[in-house]
């Protein structure tokens, strides 16, 4: 089986996001229930790890939407009202979806791919007079650093590779289909 271009993953993540994101009330909640069971399923490792570093982002957006949005009061939970804990679980699914791209992504994709393939979606901007090789180096610099402080290592500057290797994909039928369907998705989310 070939393997797909990061480029292509990384769009389709990016197309998932928004297209699960732009939903609303109960089909938000289902898109981030899947997503969120998907994760658990594929990328516990990194989910796990990534919502624990969110926790306080999570608790505050439930108590800023969910005690300080006006409106029709709960007799069991006293201060929160319920348009605000509606409100805060449509927040908190979006954020759950965001996270539980990202830790399949991360799953999916080695370091030096992610950084492969944010430098190709990142081509557009060599438009607009942006080095899209120093964003790369920079990204690839910080995975560098916290992979070291994971593991316990500290590297000294003089330690650090010159040269940092990315691997070369080419583009194959099944990017194509995976960046239409992306293109899709991403046509849905602007559509509603």
């Amino acid at each position: 089986m070939t393997q797909l271009h990061p480029a292509s993953s990384i769009l389709l993540g990016f197309a998932v996001i928004l297209a699960a994101s732009s939903r609303e009330s109960g089909l938000l909640l289902l898109a981030s229930f899947v997503l969120l069971l998907a994760a658990l399923i594929t990328a516990r490792h990194h989910l796990v790890l990534l919502v624990r570093r969110s926790r306080w982002l999570l608790l505050t957006l439930l108590i800023l939407f969910g005690w300080l949005t006006p409106g029709t009061p709960l007799p069991g939970i006293p201060g929160a009202s319920q348009e605000g804990l509606l409100l805060a679980a449509e927040n908190l699914g979006r954020l759950l979806i965001a996270l539980s791209v990202v830790a399949m992504l991360l799953t999916a994709l080695a370091s030096a791919e992610l950084v492969a393939g944010l430098r190709s979606v990142l081509a557009p901007l060599s438009l607009l007079k942006i080095s899209r090789d120093r964003i790369a180096v920079r990204l690839a610099l910080t995975l560098e650093e916290v992979e070291a402080a994971r593991h316990g290592r500290s590297e000294d500057p003089e330690g650090l590779p010159a040269t940092i290797l990315l691997p070369a994909a080419s583009y194959g039928v099944a990017d194509f289909l995976l960046m239409g369907f992306a293109g899709a998705l991403l046509l849905m989310a602007w559509q509603t």
